[in-house]
């Protein structure tokens, strides 16, 4: 028991993991790698909230190179000789499909650059909260974090190297280079785009469940009658870092969901259904109607890449769905307290801080669509209906 009434409980550590020391080394590795695939170019600089020179240098050059190889792309054989069917639905369906991403990273420096301020503001409050909650004997796990980044950078990069070396060979890749790399660090830039919202919320995420173990030892700590002070600061500091987690939750929703990221939030959902389902169309339909061995590794190593594009969105779902129910268990947590202590000051201070929730939460907003389970299983009958039809047609040819 600490001298806040608190039980100390250090971050997991891991002997054989590197050590992390604030948040800022926990996102590196995803931060870094998106950096070096051209996903952006912004300096973690927090004194210059506005884009300098550098790196408005850097996303031009990387949009006129990016110009040049997609031109390459299009008006070469490479492409062409890269995804082949025997469908025309699922080769010119996929054809157009897995040129998207190539468009997405033309525009994701600059994207990234206009919200350069909120993505900047965002590391600021998880600082600030950071510092406030570990005055408190709860420090966060940064080395969790960071071993977490690191195995998804690590995902994100191998899967487009491994699949398009093992749909044509290593000699097609060498025969031609430009093309597949391009190719292959546009798919892994566009994983790490979208993973970095996702470890974004799982921040949140923990962050929430540190309230809700404070919370959880306020209910259960015998003196919290007798011995007023102690819990009452710990509340007022409670209702400060909800507010500041609901902050950075709502800066996150406006980064990456809202405005010009609304639009590439729903689409990219679009994209990966649509994506999904030809590649399960392609499978079954090679295994049940036109099965050719060299096709069948083909559709199923399209329907791996696709699946980890698919994940993506449902991950973010996964944990803006967590991050509702971790936000209830706060709620209740606070009437509980409210209903047990002895205390008047304390019940009027939860009682202000119950008000504080019904305005503020931490919460990420799709906009367009509510971040829950409901959506998932909205997805998967639609992707089933399709697939249904789909499957009709090909029977009548």
């Amino acid at each position: 028991m600490d001298t806040h009434g608190v039980n100390s409980q250090p971050p997991r550590v891991w002997w054989w993991w590197p050590n992390a020391n604030d948040h800022v080394h926990s996102f590196a590795p995803i931060w870094i790698s998106a950096q070096l695939f051209g996903v952006h170019t912004i300096s973690h600089d927090q004194a210059n909230y506005k884009p300098s020179m550098w790196e408005l240098l850097s996303a031009f050059g990387l949009t006129a190179l990016r110009i040049y190889l997609i031109h390459a792309t299009l008006t070469t054989d490479s492409w062409d000789l890269l995804f082949k069917s025997s469908s025309v639905i699922v080769e010119q369906g996929l054809d157009i499909l897995l040129k998207l991403p190539l468009l997405l990273m033309l525009i994701s420096p600059w994207l990234q650059l206009l919200r350069k301020p909120i993505i900047l503001t965002i590391s600021h409050d998880l600082k600030v909260f950071d510092e406030m909650i570990e005055s408190y004997s709860y420090p966060q796990s940064f080395q969790f974090y960071h071993a977490i980044t690191t195995m998804i950078s690590v995902v994100c990069i191998a899967n487009p190297l491994i699949i398009l070396a093992w749909i044509r060979g290593f000699s097609f890749w060498i025969q031609h280079f430009f093309v597949i790399t391009f190719v292959a660090a546009s798919w892994t830039g566009g994983l790490l785009f979208n993973s970095f919202f996702n470890v974004l919320i799982l921040h949140i995420v923990g962050r929430l469940e540190s309230i809700n173990d404070i919370l959880n030892n306020i209910l259960h700590n015998e003196t919290i009658g007798s011995d007023a002070p102690k819990p009452l600061n710990l509340i007022k500091a409670l209702m400060r870092l909800h507010d500041k987690l609901s902050d950075i939750s709502s800066n996150c929703s406006s980064c990456f969901c809202y405005t010009v990221y609304c639009e590439y939030i729903v689409l990219m959902m679009l994209h990966v259904m649509a994506a999904q389902i030809l590649a399960v169309f392609a499978v079954i339909r090679v295994i049940f109607y036109h099965y050719d061995e060299t096709e069948f590794k083909d559709c199923v190593l399209y329907l791996i890449g696709t699946s980890f594009y698919c994940i993506l969105p449902l991950i973010a779902i996964w944990f803006a769905a967590d991050l509702k129910k971790r936000t209830i268990i706060t709620w209740k947590l606070v009437h509980r307290i409210i209903n047990t202590t002895n205390s008047a000051e304390v019940e009027d201070l939860l009682q202000q801080f119950s008000e504080q929730m019904s305005h503020r939460t931490a919460n990420v907003d799709f906009r367009f669509v509510d971040g829950d389970w409901s959506l998932l299983v909205k997805a998967c009958s639609e992707v089933a209906t399709y697939l249904i039809i789909m499957m009709q047609f090909e029977r009548k040819q």
